[in-house]
């Protein structure tokens, strides 16, 4: 089983050693992973054409290549890049588990993140966690024969 691990984690210093050091290990105890920080950007012609390649190419590796979705939804709102990815796993048929451990409530009362959000993840066959303990038992299940 194959999981993209959707997060803005890679965009700051402060983020980057909870992701390599506590987030993808929890993942890859049970899944393969595809790590979008690790694709290069491509090279030549414009900024914002290769820019526009690197999404083209991370929505791909959802659509063609992951069986899942990890999506980390931190953050006040939640990463609008991140908050993409859920939505075309979601229309792809592929089930996300969305992480928040963000103590912070973000969308209607008494939900997680914006309504919308929630509704994609449930829709997708996915599970919503709040700790990366939670992560690992609903990746196990999802990572059973």
């Amino acid at each position: 089983m194959i999981a993209y691990v959707a997060s803005p984690y890679g965009f700051a210093e402060s983020t980057r050693p909870f992701y390599e050091e506590h987030l993808l290990p929890t993942v890859r105890r049970r899944v393969e992973v595809i790590d979008p920080w690790t694709v290069e950007l491509p090279t030549g012609g414009e900024p914002r054409d290769r820019w526009l390649a690197l999404g083209d190419v991370h929505l791909a590796s959802i659509a063609e290549r992951a069986d899942l979705v990890v999506a980390c939804l931190d953050q006040e709102p939640p990463d609008n890049g991140t908050v993409v990815e859920v939505a075309w796993a979601a229309a792809h048929g592929k089930p996300v588990i969305a992480y928040r451990n963000d103590l912070r409530q973000g969308g209607e009362e008494g939900l997680r993140y914006n309504l919308m959000i929630g509704a994609a993840v449930r829709r997708s066959g996915g599970l919503e966690v709040g700790s990366l303990a939670e992560l690992d038992a609903a990746l196990a299940r999802f990572a059973a024969p």
